[in-house]
């Protein structure tokens, strides 16, 4: 009975589908290796919600759908770039770097779209949140399912540890 009900549950799991869960209240993380694997996506946009309408102090993505994951670039990362892919004749992906709080989109450090990379070089150690969304010049409610890949790692660092 146990081994039926573990069944029923991992099934239900890796049966569900991708959640949609990127917003302000839930943002996932992204923890690339050496190589930059893996690449993250937040899935169709369009199925999503508009957690942030301004970016940056100036550039509007109101009714335009966000992915938001939650960054930590550690002492000794080694990534140089964030692209972002998936881009169609009606949505442009941007991404992002900012250091306020995640509804408000500000503090930007860096953006970039599907024609020009965002750029990590120079960018200080510390936590960050990474939107994509539709361009400001984008009608509302452009969408689409925009990829995010990187060319390094943001190492880990210990928080806590503990041995009992």
């Amino acid at each position: 009975m146990k081994m039926t009900c573990l069944a029923l549950l991992v099934a239900g799991v890796l049966g569900s589908g991708a959640a949609f869960a990127q917003t302000c209240g839930t943002p996932s993380t992204w923890n690339p290796d050496d190589t930059g694997q893996p690449t993250v996506s937040p899935g169709d946009l369009c199925a999503g919600s508009d957690s942030v309408a301004l970016f940056c102090q100036f550039l509007d993505s109101s009714g335009k759908n966000d992915g938001i994951y939650q960054i930590n670039l550690a002492a000794g990362f080694t990534a140089k770039s964030i692209t972002v892919t998936g881009g169609t004749a009606t949505f442009n992906p941007v991404v992002y770097l900012y250091t306020a709080g995640c509804a408000t989109g500000d503090g930007c450090v860096q953006s970039g779209d599907s024609t020009l990379p965002l750029p990590l070089t120079g960018t200080a150690p510390g936590a960050y949140f990474l939107a994509v969304t539709a361009a400001s010049s984008a009608a509302t409610g452009a969408c689409g399912t925009p990829t995010m890949a990187t060319n390094g790692t943001f190492p880990v660092s210990l928080q806590n540890f503990s041995v009992e």
